[in-house]
């Protein structure tokens, strides 16, 4: 019912008045995924439930659904109802905008003399006050006011939230504040106050004690706070442009590459400054970002590299001499013209693709908006695979250049995303492409079985399977170009980003091998995805 979205109340019913919690704890999140709007009443009368699956789940499928009608139901339960259950339905209130602002706004204490001590949600668990301080970042004109008091909380959690709330929004009302968590013994609430420090929040006022803690930031024991560094860094152009060339030496390779990222807003057109970086880092991703930019400001200091790179016996250092690809780039049009005959069919392709060439001899299989229509047994195998008593969740690993990552499915909740992901595994389409996509501190991204040759990609599309993992470190979801548009593609999230929550499918997690995803960069080879 939920993947062919054809609601069925009459099911929906008998379900909810099942004898076994799992069913209608299953049933009250289908009704928000597949959007059945006759029985939000129900998961509104559900949030009271004495079984606190059943009331979480439909919280969050409130959440969801963005049913706006349920906001008073959904602020009792942020007020009474146990954790599990309010700290999910404080995180819908999130996801219904402005229509959720006062309930949000009350429960975290405005208009009272010591917000955090006063608060209605001050006397919550801390998974509680940290869903409704994360909420006010789905706010326009998010209250900063109420928000930073939390930066001074007990709890880890909460102080998290509210740091990500000021850094995500780059809020100058938060500035101040987060100057005073800047040495924070949490690493994640520091890879925040780097992240609030840009120049845009920052100003003229703040901006002198923001370039000290960033200066201190930079040398953090965390590469993931200095990778969020660097780019608040880069924003102050010139005046820090001492203190991140030496990270150009650092041990963390994405740490590396965020600086090449953002060394144009640094060494501007200072040759000498460019040259150092070039001799100083001879990681290949580096130098291709450097030489993309130097292009791109047309400072000519690295003349010849692309002739160079067009003989390399690696592939992509071949493709890289053809350049980014990017609107307006500058390329070398006679060198594009030689490689078109190039033996790799990955360089040929990007040759023809700069010069304009379309290759109507290859198409790229269509994209449904909707998924295939599957027989009843194919669900009902799914069902006797990952539901039978007993059943461990299914892994999977991810053999790269440097090592493996192992990962654990959620097969119970987005069984259709675990059953293709280790479809394609077992017919071998995931082997020998690249992490086409790697930001730092966000996400790592492969899954093109393309391998930009062209070739069809599979005929299907998956359905999100929303569910109340959250996307964590290590989390594994499901990459999309639009509501219902899974395919292939997969990432993997260097840092917490619960922005991503309720908009992506979270299907399974890094259980080991987390160094080996860190060190990741975007063109690094993945050989094969195993599964067990």
């Amino acid at each position: 019912m939920v993947d062919q979205r054809r609601p069925d109340t009459a099911l929906v019913d008998q379900l909810l008045a099942d004898p076994d919690p799992v069913r209608r704890a299953r049933t009250a999140l289908a009704i928000g995924q597949a959007r059945i709007q006759l029985r939000y009443g129900r998961l509104r009368q559900l949030l009271v439930d004495g079984d606190t699956a059943i009331a979480a789940n439909a919280a969050y499928a409130l959440g969801i659904a963005r049913d706006i009608a349920s906001v008073p139901a959904l602020a009792r339960a942020v007020g009474g109802a146990p954790d599990a259950v309010a700290r999910e339905a404080a995180w819908a209130l999130g996801e219904m905008g402005e229509m959720g602002r006062s309930i949000i706004t009350q429960g975290l204490g405005e208009g009272m003399e010591r917000p955090r001590e006063q608060s209605p949600v001050g006397s919550r668990g801390p998974s509680v006050r940290a869903a409704l301080v994360l909420a006010t970042v789905k706010l326009r004109n998010a209250p900063m006011a109420l928000v930073t008091p939390w930066l001074a909380d007990s709890s880890e959690q909460v102080v998290r939230a509210a740091a990500y709330v000021v850094a995500r929004l780059r809020a100058p009302a938060g500035v101040r504040e987060m100057l005073v968590v800047r040495a924070h013994p949490d690493e994640e609430v520091r890879q925040h106050v780097a992240r609030a420090l840009a120049r845009s929040a920052a100003g003229d006022s703040l901006g002198a004690p923001a370039r000290e803690a960033l200066r201190v930031l930079l040398r953090d024991s965390s590469e993931r706070v200095r990778v969020n560094a660097v780019q608040s860094a880069a924003t102050y152009g010139a005046a820090l442009a001492n203190d991140i060339e030496p990270l150009f030496r650092d041990p963390a390779r994405n740490v590396r590459m965020a600086t090449a990222e953002t060394f144009a807003d640094v060494g501007g057109r200072e040759i000498a400054r460019w040259q150092r970086a070039w001799d100083t880092d001879t990681m290949f991703a580096v130098r291709r970002v450097l030489l993309q930019q130097t292009r791109r400001l047309g400072i000519p200091i690295f003349e010849g590299v692309e002739q160079q790179w067009a003989t390399n016996t690696d592939w992509r250092v071949r493709v890289a001499a053809l350049g980014s690809g990017e609107r307006g780039a500058v390329f070398d049009s006679s060198l594009a013209r030689r490689m078109v005959a190039d033996p790799d069919a990955r360089v040929r392709r990007t040759a023809r693709s700069r010069m304009g060439i379309r290759d109507s001899a290859v198409s790229v299989a269509p994209r449904s908006s909707a998924p295939v229509p599957r027989p009843l047994a194919e669900y009902e195998r799914l069902v006797q695979r990952y539901w039978q008593p007993g059943a461990m969740p299914p892994t999977a690993c991810i053999d790269t250049e440097y090592g493996t990552i192992t990962l654990q499915l959620f097969a119970r909740e987005a069984p259709l995303v675990v059953e293709a992901f280790t479809r394609l595994a077992q017919q071998g389409k995931y082997r020998n492409t690249t992490f086409h996509r790697v930001v730092p501190n966000f996400v790592v991204q492969d899954g093109d079985i393309t391998n930009g040759t062209g070739d069809p990609e599979p005929f299907f599309s998956l359905r999100e399977s929303w569910s109340r993992q959250r996307h964590g470190r290590g989390c594994l979801g499901l990459a999309t170009a639009g509501p219902d548009t899974g395919g292939s593609q997969y990432y993997m999230c260097h840092s917490t980003q619960p922005h991503l929550d309720g908009g992506y499918t979270v299907f399974g997690r890094v259980v080991d091998g987390f160094d080996v995803m860190d060190r990741l960069v975007q063109g690094d080879m993945m050989l094969q995805v195993r599964v067990p």
